[in-house]
């Protein structure tokens, strides 16, 4: 019988190591989640998240009580200590996966549908471990252990971070834009940005969910500042104390309000942030000017 082939892919230093049943192909199908994947054999076992595939058919709900519901989405489901993502396929009532994991979310079962036998009785699977589920599963995950989701573009210049935070239509994917003509850094994203603290230090992880300009990059470097973007007739930059920046950076910051402990976690070390790394509010032109105005700040 042929092994299964999965896959493991690495987002803010983590390894998500896929595992599916024998004779099961697990395909990326997304581009911008190739620079992620990792070939990493045996992680270490406190810095990975471990899926496991199932195609067997679909898990009870009877008992799962419904904790929050998106309207148009997924839905949160809890009995106990165990949860359940579940996103359903448009026009029914069958879902396209159901995620079932404990709160550190270390390890998840991905019910979903495989692909049917080929004639070496084979079967592919396109990963269904990409937005919106990735994104719920790394908050919790990240939650627990010093970190946070951003809404934010990041840049790496000499070797230090820079996060531009901002939320929808503040200019992140313009900034980026700006910053990758200007030949001014290496950006790690234009949308979604991983801050955590590793062994004391606060750093800045790139992540596959791009934004318009499509900025998805592996990298990761110490942080060494934040600014919160404005759009503004003129290029400025002022410095913000350290209740300012909080406030800042909670609106930006991926938080899942319906779960209060997962909450209180992270509103926690956001606070903590706001008072390690230095803050700004960065007001700019859409033009090359705003890329000279950072750099003469620097």
């Amino acid at each position: 019988m042929p092994q299964s082939q999965g896959g493991n892919f690495r987002i803010g230093d983590i390894d998500i190591v896929i595992s599916a049943p024998s004779a099961t192909t697990v395909r990326f199908t997304n581009p911008l989640y190739q620079p992620f994947l990792s070939r990493c054999a045996d992680p270490a076992p406190n810095d990975r998240m471990s899926v496991r595939l199932i195609g067997d058919g679909w898990p009870a709900m009877q008992g799962w009580k419904k904790v929050f519901d998106t309207g148009d989405s997924w839905k949160l489901y809890r009995d106990g200590t165990s949860n359940r993502l579940r996103l359903d396929r448009p026009g029914s009532d069958e879902p396209l996966w159901i995620a079932q994991f404990d709160r550190d979310v270390k390890q998840v079962d991905l019910y979903c549908r495989f692909g049917p036998l080929d004639v070496h009785g084979c079967r592919t699977i396109d990963l269904p471990l990409t937005y919106p589920l990735d994104q719920l599963l790394m908050m919790g995950y990240f939650a627990q252990r010093r970190g946070i989701l951003v809404h934010g573009a990041g840049m790496v210049d000499q070797d230090r971070a820079y996060l531009f935070a901002g939320v929808s239509g503040a200019g992140k994917s313009t900034l980026s834009e700006l910053m990758v003509n200007a030949n001014a850094g290496r950006m790690l994203s234009d949308e979604r940005v991983i801050v955590r603290e590793v062994n004391g230090m606060i750093m800045a992880f790139g992540t596959p969910w791009a934004g318009t300009a499509g900025v998805a990059a592996d990298g990761n470097a110490p942080l060494a500042g934040v600014f919160f973007l404005k759009h503004g007739k003129t290029n400025r930059i002022e410095k913000l104390d350290t209740a300012a920046a909080a406030d800042r950076l909670l609106p930006v910051t991926s938080i899942p309000w319906y779960d209060p402990d997962t909450t209180a976690s992270i509103i926690a070390f956001a606070k903590d942030l706001a008072t390690i790394v230095p803050a700004y509010e960065m007001s700019f032109t859409p033009d090359k000017s705003a890329v000279d105005s950072f750099r003469n700040f620097m």
